[in-house]
């Protein structure tokens, strides 16, 4: 994924939004690794257990998830 963003203005803290850019843009990055490993770990984790249950649980399970109490 790629962002693009223009910064128009003449703030004495321009010449250093490329550095700050940088540094957040890593930070991003890593945080959005990190939350898709979690979120890959969580599938793989409630993928095993939805494959151990007969085909009429999961569809009594999920109805009752989409329709609620």
């Amino acid at each position: 994924m790629t962002v693009r963003a223009r910064v128009r203005g003449r703030s004495a803290a321009r010449p250093l939004l490329p550095l700050a850019t940088a540094v957040l843009g890593r930070r991003a990055r890593r945080a959005c690794a990190e939350a898709l490993e979690r979120a890959a770990a969580a599938w793989n984790a409630q993928v095993l257990e939805l494959v151990r249950k007969d085909g009429e649980r999961v569809g009594a399970e999920l109805a009752d998830a989409l329709l609620g109490p």
